[in-house]
């Protein structure tokens, strides 16, 4: 797969996440398409790809969000980073892995976030928000996933 068509994707999932996710919250939290995208990119291709389409969507979000999130390249970064180097050691053949894998991927993308922005109430953040987000975004990232694999034929991890 050449890797022109990866920002194609990663730009269009980032402007169904800004434009259509609101319609898929429950009791305030969103799933993340974005983190979603940026797990199966740098499972797929590894640490150096991860951590480029990190660094360009965090910049693609703080482009476009309306809050001072600075931190979310630096996030995007880490995570795209950690998720290629050591994801791929991790069986993500089995669907219980992508899941955790995208969980953490969630919370240390939150964690990097919520250092920069609000370090005096980070555990409470992370209970709050970053859990639910996490476990909603894992859920929903793994439910397409399965959808794309077995209905569709389409291989994301080869």
């Amino acid at each position: 797969m050449r890797r022109s068509p990866l920002w194609i994707l990663a730009l269009v999932v980032l402007l169904l996440q800004i434009t259509v996710s609101g319609k898929a919250e429950i009791l305030g939290v969103r799933p993340d398409g974005v983190m979603v995208v940026l797990v199966y990119l740098a499972l797929a291709f590894g640490a150096p790809v991860g951590s480029l389409v990190g660094f360009g969507l965090g910049l693609a979000q703080f482009a476009i969000m309306t809050s001072s999130m600075a931190s979310l390249p630096l996030a995007g970064t880490v995570v795209g980073f950690l998720v290629g180097r050591y994801g791929t050691k991790i069986m993500y053949e089995s669907y219980l892995a992508q899941l955790l894998i995208i969980v953490g991927a969630c919370l240390v993308f939150d964690t990097v976030n919520l250092v920069w922005t609000a370090p005096a109430d980070l555990a409470g953040n992370l209970v709050r928000w970053s859990l639910p987000a996490a476990a909603y975004t894992s859920v929903v990232g793994v439910a397409l996933v399965v959808v794309l694999e077995r209905v569709l034929g389409v291989r994301l991890i080869v």
